[in-house]
């Protein structure tokens, strides 16, 4: 039997995984897997194309993939080449997806299907390695504190405005839910379910650290940032085509620079606890988000 072979990619994070054979993945091979994600939290196959089923069958062992409305597994595709993408248009900076979200997802997946040399690459930084750069006294200071988080920091209607969160958080999907209800609040330091610590807060959606003034949570954030994204712990991941990219969305943060016109399509899935997406891309349409 041929094992799966790991090695760090030559970059602040992440490694690059090979099978030796295109045979579903035995038990002890999916072990390795799962342990390989949990060290690394982002995984990459290159150099051989990747079927939707293969893909499918990866990501499957480190979680439930979404379920679309028939119930198969939810496949979406971020690409600049139709106006049915499901990422919104221009620069997005670091983030987690659905942070906002009192369920964020564990885990993404995409696949270089269509990638013109020169594409917009994607850019990753580490939120568990981060733990060991900033000060401890820092860290006893965030230890067992919430931070707030909004899908919009600034109200999309008035970009000027910046959003406050409801007293009362009407639920996902409930009657007369919607983005003036897409917060949560999440603890500054958890851990994922494979037990990886991380340092949850970013740049696009942490609206503030709570229990402190606003400009002492905003001096900390800025503290984070500097040293999260510093320019010598980012990754800068160039898409080529057939480049398989799996991450932990509970430790590693992605961020797109503006984009540029080169045809880039990826084929995406996900690891959900709960089915969100649909609500989600709904009101994201009707409102013209999406």
């Amino acid at each position: 039997m041929v094992m799966m072979r790991c090695t760090p990619l030559d970059a602040p994070l992440g490694a690059r995984i090979e099978f030796g054979t295109e045979d579903p993945l035995d038990e002890e091979q999916s072990e390795l897997l799962r342990r390989a994600f949990g060290e690394h939290g982002l995984l990459l196959l290159r150099g051989r194309e990747i079927s939707r089923e293969r893909q499918i069958e990866l990501l499957s062992k480190l979680g439930r993939i979404e379920p679309d409305t028939n119930g198969q597994p939810m496949e979406m595709e971020v690409t600049n080449q139709h106006d049915q993408s499901t990422a919104p248009e221009g620069e997005l900076v670091f983030h987690y997806d659905y942070a906002y979200d009192p369920e964020p997802i564990p885990a993404i997946s995409m696949y270089g299907l269509v990638v013109d040399p020169g594409s917009t690459p994607t850019l990753f930084a580490d939120s568990h390695r981060v733990l060991s750069r900033l000060p401890q006294s820092l860290l006893n200071e965030l230890s067992g504190r919430e931070a707030s988080h909004a899908c919009f920091l600034m109200a999309p209607e008035a970009p000027s405005q910046k959003n406050r969160e409801p007293e009362i958080l009407i639920q996902r999907g409930e009657r007369g839910w919607g983005p003036d209800h897409y917060w949560a609040r999440h603890p500054m330091i958890w851990h994922n379910a494979l037990g990886v610590d991380s340092l949850f807060a970013c740049l696009q959606h942490t609206d503030r650290i709570l229990g402190l003034s606003r400009s002492r949570s905003d001096e900390i954030l800025e503290e984070i940032y500097a040293a999260l994204y510093h320019p010598d712990h980012i990754y800068e991941h160039c898409w080529r085509p057939g480049d398989l990219l799996i991450w932990d969305n509970l430790t590693i943060q992605h961020a797109r620079p503006e984009p540029n016109d080169v045809p880039r399509t990826l084929r995406r899935f996900h690891i959900a606890n709960s089915d969100l997406t649909a609500d989600y891309v709904r009101v994201g349409r009707e409102r013209g988000y999406l």
